[in-house]
């Protein structure tokens, strides 16, 4: 009857480090390029989230943890 959990155990533990192992992946120094990529970004376009962000600040009137200076009437 215990044979079981430890069973169970060993393939959990066995399941964990192939998935921990999957993400380990080697690039290339010409590989590099497309990973830096504009597109492989977060923000794509850090103008108009900038712009975003000031548009709900003077909606608003705070600021929403960014830095920056500037009132709720919308001066820089």
């Amino acid at each position: 009857m215990k044979t079981k959990p430890r069973i169970y155990l060993s393939l959990i533990l066995l399941a964990l480090l192939f998935s921990g192992l999957a993400g380990c992946a080697s690039v290339r120094p010409w590989e590099r390029e497309y990973l830096a990529d504009e597109a492989m970004s977060f923000d794509p376009d850090p103008l108009e989230t900038s712009w975003h962000l000031h548009l709900e600040e003077v909606s608003e009137g705070s600021r929403g943890g960014y830095s920056g200076t500037g009132g709720g009437c919308g001066c820089r």
